[in-house]
């Protein structure tokens, strides 16, 4: 552990407290690299100390951000790419990689390395690749901030601070996923229309919508409307709506004395039988079985 006005690192011990979420953090950081200044400009435990010339593995992943600067990043599948300010780039494990800012203007780095199984499985999403480890977030104030909380917290380590800095770095991964879904300007136009059209439904979850008119309200045919609703959320519009009738229906069931019939009713199913064989097919039970089996059911008479 080492502290000074431009550079603060800190290696965690793997403890039960900091493991038992999943993700943890094994080391977090800042460096602030001033022009014409050796890199790396202090020394790091022996299985994390690199050089440009031979280069670095690691067993975990790990997130760099450049603020400031310019440089270059080399990894053994995504080739050499030149990294400017606003640049967030990707370690993976068992990845040869080397990375240094360029002489003549320095850099400012924040890492954070991370591992466990929720870890892993979060960074095994398809818009993670080994193969594209660079990715342009630009001068992102949110990402800025939760690099900064995290050495922070590693500094002061409050009570509970593994778990605080955990959930932190996974704000950081959502962040970067956005980024890559919705990074360019069509996507990210796309993704505005799909959240309005999902705010709408929200708010309208119990009425009957005409998604084809709702799609030319927003702009956009209804083929284009459906393909980009399904990319973004991984169902169809009307699926969703299903499934958010399907959710309140299963509170009603669990916390009201409504029957079947005045549930399907007010959540907007067409008749009871309809409403019975949807909830039957996504929870494995007809709705009066499933109010039986619920803790909160048992007390109210079944529908």
């Amino acid at each position: 552990m080492k502290a000074d006005k431009k550079a603060w690192f800190c290696y965690l011990p793997l403890t039960p407290e900091a493991t038992d979420w999943g993700l943890h953090v094994i080391d977090a950081g800042f460096t602030v690299v001033d022009p014409d200044t050796p890199y790396p400009p202090f020394q790091h435990p022996d299985d994390h100390m690199f050089s440009w010339e031979q280069g670095r593995m690691l067993d975990s992943y790990t997130l760099v951000y450049i603020p400031r600067g310019r440089g270059t990043f080399e990894s053994a599948q995504g080739g050499e790419t030149s990294i400017k300010a606003g640049d967030l780039f990707i370690l993976f494990p068992g990845e040869r990689h080397r990375y240094r800012p360029d002489p003549g203007t320095g850099w400012d780095e924040y890492w954070v390395e991370f591992d466990g199984e929720q870890a892993r499985r979060i960074m095994g999403h398809a818009g993670f690749t080994a193969r594209k480890p660079v990715v342009a977030v630009g001068l992102d104030a949110e990402i800025h901030r939760l690099f900064i909380e995290i050495t922070e917290a590693t500094e002061a380590q409050p009570p509970g601070f593994e778990h605080i800095i955990a959930a932190q770095t996974s704000q950081i991964v959502a962040r970067v996923l956005a980024h890559l879904r919705y990074g360019i300007p069509a996507d990210l136009e796309a993704e505005k229309t799909i959240r309005a059209a999902r705010q709408h439904i929200l708010r309208n979850a119990e009425s009957k919508i005409d998604f084809a008119t709702l799609a030319q309200q927003l702009g956009v045919s209804y083929s284009v409307f459906r393909r980009r609703f399904k990319q973004v959320t991984g169902i169809p519009p009307g699926q969703y709506q299903l499934q958010i009738r399907l959710k309140k229906a299963r509170l009603l069931l669990r916390n009201s004395t409504l029957s079947v019939a005045e549930i399907a009713d007010q959540l907007g199913f067409e008749s009871v039988q309809y409403f019975s064989r949807h909830f039957k097919s996504k929870t494995g039970l007809p709705p009066a079985a499933f109010r039986k089996r619920s803790p909160a059911g048992r007390a109210t008479p079944p529908g």
